[in-house]
């Protein structure tokens, strides 16, 4: 296998214009239609599942983390897409997407793969009929009676060479959700072992901790029973953190990505390709220059983007035909009205007082830009809610809002995402309290 076997897949039809203006988050449109940029990140992935083509299995696992609108979705679904793009009855690749939630069972990750695998078989048989290979429809039947042993709570586990079989729950049994992970996944590689299987998990901050999910994530990262796999983790900030803690030894470098600010090249290539595609460019007298000034206000950021392209593009359906120059301001005034209320609720999920990040935000002006962890943790000392308790994990709060990102290099440093969010920090109102932060 080559590199050249994974390319990006080609873009998303768009939806019918009055649908895609009516969406009130681009989260809802599943794969991104406009989806352009993040060359070098996706590169890393193709970089993975390369290798696992190759016949690497274990320790390939990938880490893409970044503030909330860093686009960790949308890059998703597009390294999901190419996964089944390049599935073939010769060479079957399942995608196969797991909750973090889940992480913590060993059957119910394998369940779901199992499951994933008879879908991708059963599309495989229906787009190329006859010729999926007879050893793979049986493995569709194994699967399925892997998956009832399952449901039923009973389990097959290999000891000393001989099948002991646990029916029900008898009180000197272990319960099978309980069973090793390890011996879980090895039981499932004879049904697994002809496929390759790449494991999707979104919003892995959220990835419980203790015993059973190090058994789980151990299998995913490395110890993998011969199962053909690799594991991308899709999460905020503190993902790669998460998962350390959470079992995974630290995967290479160059495995874990930040996802961060598109270039003005690439943000104004997605705001050309949704003009055109709803046939607006036409409409407008100078399209360069609203391209040009639509990227510049996104500063990047993917979900900025989405939001002062619909906010330009409803500024133009709305006056066909007729679409003067001046529009161009007030379609600029929209997009950035959009902006602020994306800030406004990234505020309301954080938990202490709003001028506690006005604080932070001056902090970082004057650092260019960097917030050292003392100067959080210092910050911290003073966070209350709105009710005047104390906020318990300030940092994880201010990471998992968007409010801050850790920086790689160097480490141990942070950052406010997105220039503009540090403006409207900034201008946020002082503390009723004179003396609240010396």
């Amino acid at each position: 296998m080559t590199q050249r076997d994974f390319p990006k897949p080609g873009p998303a039809v768009p939806l019918p214009l009055e649908e895609w203006l009516n969406l009130t988050d681009r989260a809802e449109v599943g794969r991104e239609p406009f989806f352009r940029g993040r060359d070098s990140e996706y590169q890393v992935f193709r970089n993975g599942v390369s290798s696992l083509g190759e016949g690497h299995i274990g320790g390939g696992t990938m880490i893409f983390q970044g503030a909330p609108g860093a686009g960790k979705t949308a890059l998703m679904s597009e390294c999901m897409e190419s996964v089944r793009l390049h599935s073939t009855p010769e060479d079957p690749w399942v995608a196969v997407s797991v909750e973090a939630n889940t992480l913590n069972s060993a059957a119910s990750v394998v369940r779901i793969m199992v499951e994933e695998t008879s879908r991708e078989i059963e599309r495989l048989s229906g787009k190329f009929p006859g010729q999926v290979s007879g050893s793979m429809e049986k493995l569709k039947g194994i699967g399925q009676k892997l998956l009832s042993d399952l449901t039923k709570r009973a389990y097959t586990v290999s000891t000393g060479g001989m099948d002991v079989t646990m029916h029900g729950r008898p009180e000197n049994a272990p319960n099978p959700e309980n069973i090793p992970a390890e011996i879980v996944f090895r039981d499932a590689a004879p049904i697994l072992d002809n496929v390759r299987l790449v494991v999707f998990v979104d919003e892995a901050q959220n990835t419980p901790m203790g015993d059973s999910t190090k058994g789980v994530i151990n299998c995913l990262h490395r110890n993998t029973q011969g199962i053909p796999l690799v594991a991308a983790f899709f999460g905020l900030s503190d993902t790669e953190n998460r998962l350390g803690n959470c079992g995974l030894s630290r995967p290479p470098d160059e495995r874990v990505v930040n996802l961060e600010l598109l270039t003005h090249e690439e943000a104004s290539e997605v705001i050309k390709s949704v003009l055109e595609s709803y046939n607006f460019i036409e409409s407008l007298e100078n399209p360069e220059t609203w391209i040009d000034r639509l990227a510049q206000l996104s500063q990047g950021w993917p979900q900025h983007i989405n939001r002062v392209s619909v906010s330009a593009c409803r500024v133009i359906a709305k006056h066909e035909h007729q679409v003067r120059g001046e529009l161009l301001e007030y379609a600029i005034e929209e997009g950035r009205k959009s902006k602020e209320n994306y800030y406004d609720m990234i505020l309301r999920r954080c938990s202490a007082q709003p001028w506690i990040y006005k604080k932070l935000a001056l902090i970082a002006k004057d650092g260019d830009d960097i917030l050292r962890l003392d100067d959080i943790l210092q910050i911290a000392q003073y966070a209350r809610t709105r009710k005047g308790t104390p906020v318990d994990d300030f940092l994880t709060d201010a990471l998992h809002a968007g409010v801050l990102i850790e920086t790689r290099h160097p480490p141990s440093r942070y950052q406010i995402p997105v220039p503009s969010l540090g403006d409207y920090l900034r201008s946020l109102k002082d503390d009723p309290s004179s003396n609240a932060i010396p």
